[in-house]
C-alpha cells in the first residue's frame, strides 16, 4: 500500500488505504485495502464498500474519540467482511472482524487502549494521507 493510515498498538495493527472511483455510480465506488494483523495472525484483502459508508465508519470513529463511548462499523457492500470497533466499560476499544477472500477467511478479535483511537482518529482525518481518486 503506497498512502496508508495505521492503527499500530503492539498486538495489533490495521492498516487501510482507498481507492475511490468518484465518477462511479455504484453504490460500491470504493476499493479499500485491508491489512490486518492481529496477534501474529495476519490477513490483506480488499473490500468493496461506498463511499457513504466508508465516511460514516471516519465519523463513528471520531465520536468515539470525542466523547469515550460507542461503536464503528465498516461493512462489504455486498460481502461478508468486516472491521468493528467498540468501546467497553473500562475506557479500552474491542476491534473485531471479519476478512473473506476466495481461498481464506481470517476472524479477528483484540483490544487496545483508547490512546492509540486518538491518533488513528488523527490519521483518518488526513484524508490525503490514505485516499487516492481516480
Amino acid at each position: 500500500m503506497n498512502k496508508s493510515v495505521v492503527l499500530d498498538s503492539g498486538n495489533f495493527k490495521l492498516e487501510m488505504s482507498a481507492e475511490i472511483y468518484k465518477n462511479d455510480p455504484a453504490v460500491n465506488n470504493v476499493i479499500l485495502h485491508v491489512m490486518v494483523c492481529s496477534d501474529g495472525f495476519a490477513g490483506t484483502m480488499d473490500m468493496d464498500v461506498g463511499i457513504n459508508n466508508l465516511n460514516q465508519f471516519v465519523k463513528q470513529i471520531h465520536s468515539m474519540n470525542e466523547v469515550i463511548k460507542g461503536s464503528a462499523t465498516l461493512k462489504e457492500t455486498y460481502g461478508e467482511s468486516y472491521i468493528g470497533m467498540e468501546m467497553d466499560k473500562t475506557g479500552h476499544i474491542i476491534v473485531s472482524g471479519y476478512l473473506n477472500t476466495l481461498n481464506h477467511k481470517l476472524d479477528f478479535e483484540n483490544k487496545f487502549e483508547l490512546h492509540y483511537l486518538d491518533s488513528f482518529d488523527k490519521a483518518l482525518s488526513d484524508t490525503d494521507n490514505w485516499q487516492y481518486f481516480k
